[in-house]
């Protein structure tokens, strides 16, 4: 006779719910949040903002270079140019017609408002005493017409050509003649200053006695007061170009929420 309870299955242990191994928590999905759109406006936002970033940027950095310039770079607050060492057969090398005339030219308020001063230093080589001076070109012209001198064309770089005029090897000394508005003369070094303004001037490098022959190592220095403005002005600009420029190109990126 079969037993009741051998009709029932054996039990399992543990249960077979119990033996499901707990898989992680489930995450729960955030809503989600508003989303963006980007119109018509905001595209031009961003392309006008790429526009003038780069101009933003080169005032920015042409202001700051033109005041570390000012600042390090120069000699006593001038800027400095040294061309390859000056030669003339003759009496005389000269700088033409280095600036503007007043009244054939016109442009003379752009000296005066650089308000610019002019450099010059000369060492003549050998024992020659130099002289360096700076004349109204008519005036240097009548000086030096019929003797031999060169006349500064061209600078490429530092190499300098010249047109060289023939005449006489001689001519009377430069100190004598009262045509220059800033001279200097002497043994060694000499060195002269000049507040540039309009006109049509020349500049002369010759021995101080008058003879021929003249080699001299020269240095051109410039001043101008008006370099701190500028910097400043291209930095205030530029500072606020940028600024703007970024400042569209984030609105104009991020869009406007839908609604």
């Amino acid at each position: 006779m079969t037993s009741t309870l051998d009709s029932f299955p054996p039990p399992t242990w543990p249960p077979p719910d119990e033996q499901r191994p707990a898989g992680p928590p489930e995450t729960p999905v955030p809503p989600a949040g508003p989303q963006r759109r980007h119109g018509a406006g905001h595209v031009i936002a961003i392309v006008a903002g790429a526009l003038a970033l780069l101009p933003g940027l080169g005032l920015l950095a042409g202001g700051t270079a033109l005041a570390v310039g000012q600042a390090v770079a120069t000699d006593d607050g001038y800027f400095t140019f040294t061309p390859d060492r000056l030669h003339s057969d003759g009496v005389a090398v000269v700088a033409d017609d280095a600036w503007l005339d007043d009244a054939d030219d016109g442009g003379p308020w752009v000296l005066d408002w650089l308000d610019l001063d002019v450099r010059l230093r000369a060492e003549a080589t050998g024992e020659h005493a130099v002289f360096i001076g700076i004349g109204h070109a008519d005036d240097v012209a009548a000086y030096l017409a019929g003797s031999e001198h060169s006349v500064i064309e061209h600078l490429d770089g530092h190499l300098v050509t010249y047109r060289d005029e023939a005449g006489r090897r001689t001519i009377t000394d430069p100190a004598d003649a009262d045509i220059w508005v800033a001279s200097a003369e002497g043994a060694g070094q000499q060195e002269l200053t000049w507040a540039a303004h309009g006109g049509r001037w020349s500049a002369v490098v010759m021995h101080a006695d008058g003879t021929p022959d003249v080699t001299a190592d020269v240095e051109v220095g410039m001043h101008s007061d008006a370099v701190t403005p500028i910097a400043v002005t291209l930095i205030v600009f530029g500072s606020v170009i940028t600024l703007g420029s970024v400042a569209l190109i984030v609105i104009g990126a991020r869009g406007r929420r839908a609604v």
